[in-house]
């Protein structure tokens, strides 16, 4: 625990990585809410494990910044030219403000990552504007922070991702139909959007409200996608025995809230028979070379194991994404990254920044998690 806690220590620190001669020094600023006046307090004090941690503030983004330092260590082994600036920012404008009206910093950052709250991002998000230097929010799904602003990178896709991913394989399975499920005449934000970017696509679709309406939608010997939006753990399992037992798997591409699988009713292996489906912004496959050597020098830097739930996949994989955009002076189709953890492809908005435009589309097959294919 004593080596997970002294990782805090280097959030202050200027770090100078070494350069190559050919290339030109690059500068990250990182602003990540460390809580610092909390390191003192009880609240340290008794963490004793690895889910004690997650009751302290000051704990919350360090598997963020452990990752960055993973993908920042690859760089230094490089011999990549870079100067790295380490700020705890929270919600507080005036800390803020302090940091991104010190001029003789700013004019040598080249690309900010953070804040990670919607009201210092931003403050911070004009700042970077007027320095023009490009800046990242990792997690959140407002759009509104494009808007007017040429130089904001919002990593979350927005949910027109998931429609259109739906679009894609519709139109390439032969006989697919969209069968969406809304259990219930009352729409919320997501089932309007859908609905919208099938509208206004030209995506056909079908609608109901009733089990027993969805039921007598599918069709045999075709592929019916049927998207749920129901997270109701009673529903989800009264309707996954009508499927299994009033359907042939087959015939049926299940797509779920990614919330069924942690329902108290989920029984991987049952479920599996359903041909469940769903999205996320992240997924890891534990199989793979790249996340497996990452692991390693994770546990071995830090002697913890890194999770999705203590974001050391998305700090590694947005560091090692934006800084290859900056050495190569902003052209993201020369970024030959391959995330571990995030789908990243970025498509600018029409009247400002950019946005991701990948999210993972996910299955339960033979009682795993894996990548649809389609």
């Amino acid at each position: 625990m004593k080596k997970i806690i002294s990782i805090s220590l280097l959030f202050l620190a200027v770090l100078s990585l070494c350069a190559q001669p050919s290339e030109e020094r690059k500068t990250v600023l990182f602003l990540i809410p460390f809580y610092t006046h909390e390191y003192q307090g009880s609240a340290v004090s008794s963490v004793q494990s690895s889910q004690d941690i997650q009751a302290v503030n000051s704990f919350l983004l360090m598997g963020f910044w452990a990752g960055a330092q993973i993908a920042l260590d690859e760089y230094q082994e490089q011999n990549v030219a870079l100067n790295v600036v380490v700020k705890d920012v929270t919600d507080n404008e005036a800390d803020l403000r302090e940091i991104m009206e010190n001029r003789e910093l700013m004019e040598d950052v080249d690309l900010i990552i953070g804040p990670f709250f919607n009201k210092t991002f931003q403050i911070a998000a004009e700042y970077a504007k007027q320095y023009q230097i490009p800046i990242v929010n990792p997690f959140t799904n407002r759009t509104d922070i494009l808007t007017h602003n040429d130089y904001v990178y919002k990593v979350i896709p927005s949910q027109d991702a998931k429609p259109a991913t739906l679009s894609y394989m519709a139109e390439s399975i032969p006989h697919s139909k969209i069968i969406l499920y809304m259990d219930s005449s009352v729409k919320n934000s997501e089932q309007i959007n859908y609905i919208q970017y099938f509208n206004n696509h030209g995506i056909s679709y079908q609608e109901v409200t009733k089990q027993s309406d969805l039921m007598k939608k599918i069709t045999p010997n075709s592929k019916n996608i049927v998207v749920v939006f129901s997270n109701h753990a009673a529903k989800m399992l009264m309707l996954s025995r009508d499927l299994l037992y009033n359907s042939t798997p087959e015939d049926v591409i299940l797509v779920v809230p990614e919330q069924w699988l942690s329902s108290p009713t989920y029984d991987v292996e049952y479920y599996s028979k359903l041909n469940i489906h769903f999205f996320s912004n992240y997924f890891v496959d534990k199989q793979d070379q790249q996340t497996q050597l990452f692991v390693l020098r994770y546990q071995d830097k830090f002697n913890s194991i890194p999770t999705i739930e203590n974001f050391a996949f998305q700090g590694y994989d947005i560091t090692r994404f934006f800084v290859e955009m900056i050495r190569n002076d902003g052209d993201m189709d020369k970024v030959k990254e391959s995330p571990i953890c995030i789908p990243i492809s970025f498509d600018k908005t029409q009247d400002g920044g950019y946005e991701n435009v990948n999210i993972h589309f996910l299955e339960v097959k033979d009682d795993e998690v894996v990548p649809a294919r389609f």
